[in-house]
Parts: structure tokens; C-alpha cells; sequence
């Protein structure tokens, strides 16, 4: 039985020079259609695709994934590349297995999403490996691929028969769907740590709580992490700071606290995860 859903968006992004068929993996992973036609992408394209992932037997994640198919135009990525990449949760990085310029250019790629996205999750993938005799890539690219992305999961594909298309990307959004709900996490973490601060200083009522008695009731935590809240619970007017003394300060919670208290205690079974 599910007993929470976590709802949330992707972005993921193809990225590769031309025709290393960067629509033909989308359109064979959304639709397993293939066309033989050559037909270059220009600017950028937008699929969306949802998906239904469960991550333990009694919580379910709705993701609603967008997935950008970019034109493979270095001049356009450059000049747009804020605008493409800004709020990129994930990327293919696409190359011609058969096409070896198409392999070292993979850097220049790689780093361009990640000045803009930082250090996201993304797999490389090499396409077309039906073209090739023995289906393999050659030993020299391999061991180029492994020195250059240690650690990043790389597939062989091919959009003309689907080979290790579903692996490929379902596989990267998995990943993607683990990165954000580990944010989530460390997100609530943090909030939960602040609505322990409200709770300890309510409970006190008119006499507040001493800093120093605010670390020794929420042991555990970190006590910078429990300074930091403190300071943006004051910033958000949900308590009030009066210093005592050189490193020393007491807390209480003002009317608007007492509200976010009463909100907070209401739990969601589906839960909206920031993306």
C-alpha cells in the first residue's frame, strides 16, 4: 500500500554535434519509432514524458520529465548556453561511435552544461554501435572514455534497432529521481531542526530560551546548523533575539511563529519535491 507520493519536475537534456542522433534516441525511447531520414534539429525540442517510480514499496514518485533535445551547434550552445542549461537536473552526452571527432568533442560539451548546471548527474552514450562490424567500440576510444569520464556510466545504443536506449535513459533518470529526493531530505532535515527550535522556545512562553539551552535540548544536531536556522527564523519574524550578554542570546516566538507551529503540524501524504 502507498502511503506517500512525492510529485516532481526534471530537466534533462541531449547534447552532442550533429547527427549523432540525439532525436532519433528520443523519439525511439518515447514513441520506438525510428526514421531513416536525416533531419537536423534546430534550436531545441521539447518532450515530456511521466513516469511512475517506486522507490520503496509504500512510496511513490510521479515525475514529470522534460526532455530537451538541443541542436548539435556549438555557436548557438555558446551564445545560449544559460538560457539552454539553467535548471538542467540531468544530461546525455551524445557521440557516433562511428564518428570519432564526435567522441572527443564530449568534453567541450560536458563542461559547457556544467557551468551552468554544476555538477549534475549525466551519462554518456554511444550511439550507433548497428554500424559498426563487430559492435564494439575500439579499445583506444574505451580506454579515452574512462581516463577522460572516471566514473561516469557510459551505453552503447542504437535508435535504428532500440538497443540500450530504455537502460541508457531510464537509468540517468533514476539517478536524477535519487538526487532530488535526497535534497529533499536534507531540506526537511533542516526544517526540522527549525520547527524544534519554535517548538523548545513556545514551550518557555514569555521567558524565551538561552542559546545555550537551546544546544543542550536539541543534541545531536549540528550547532552551527542550529545557528543558522536560529538566524533565518529571526529573518522570517518567527522569533524574536534579545542578547544577555557577549555570545549570549534569548529567543522567543512571536505570533507569527505560533502560526508556522500549527501549520507545520499538519503531515502531507503527497508532498510537491523542489526541484
Amino acid at each position: 500500500m502507498v502511503d506517500k507520493i512525492s510529485r516532481m519536475k526534471l530537466k534533462v537534456c541531449f547534447v552532442g554535434e550533429r547527427a549523432v542522433g540525439k532525436s532519433s534516441l528520443i523519439n525511439r525511447y518515447m514513441r520506438n519509432v525510428f526514421s531513416h531520414e536525416y533531419r537536423g534539429t534546430l534550436g531545441a525540442h521539447l518532450n515530456i514524458v511521466k513516469i511512475q517510480e517506486a522507490v520503496t514499496p509504500d512510496h511513490l514518485v510521479e515525475a514529470e520529465v522534460a526532455l530537451f533535445d538541443l541542436m548539435g551547434e556549438r555557436g548557438l550552445r555558446d551564445a545560449f548556453r544559460d538560457v539552454l542549461f539553467w535548471g538542467t537536473h540531468g544530461f546525455v552526452a551524445v557521440a557516433d561511435v562511428a564518428r570519432p571527432e564526435t567522441i572527443r568533442s564530449l568534453p567541450s560539451w560536458v563542461r559547457t552544461v556544467q557551468a551552468v548546471a554544476g555538477e549534475i548527474p549525466f551519462r554518456i552514450v554511444m550511439n550507433k554501435v548497428d554500424m559498426l562490424r563487430n559492435g564494439a567500440v575500439t579499445p583506444e576510444d574505451t580506454a579515452w572514455l574512462l581516463s577522460t569520464f572516471p566514473g561516469v556510466p557510459f551505453s552503447l545504443t542504437s535508435a535504428r534497432t532500440g538497443e540500450g536506449i530504455e537502460n541508457a535513459i531510464h537509468g540517468l533518470i533514476e539517478v536524477m529521481i535519487e538526487v532530488a529526493l535526497a535534497r529533499s531530505t536534507a531540506k526537511r532535515a533542516t526544517k526540522i531542526v527549525g520547527q524544534k527550535i519554535l517548538m523548545f522556545a513556545q514551550r518557555r512562553g514569555a521567558t524565551g530560551i538561552s542559546n545555550k539551552e537551546l544546544l543542550t535540548a536539541i543534541r545531536g544536531s549540528d550547532p552551527n546548523l542550529v545557528m543558522e536556522e536560529v538566524e533565518d527564523l529571526h529573518r522570517l519574524g518567527f522569533i524574536t533575539m534579545e542578547v544577555s550578554g557577549p555570545g549570549s542570546f534569548r529567543i522567543k516566538v512571536t505570533q507569527k511563529g505560533e502560526e508556522e507551529i500549527k501549520e507545520s503540524q499538519h503531515t502531507e501524504r503527497i508532498v510537491e519535491v523542489p526541484t
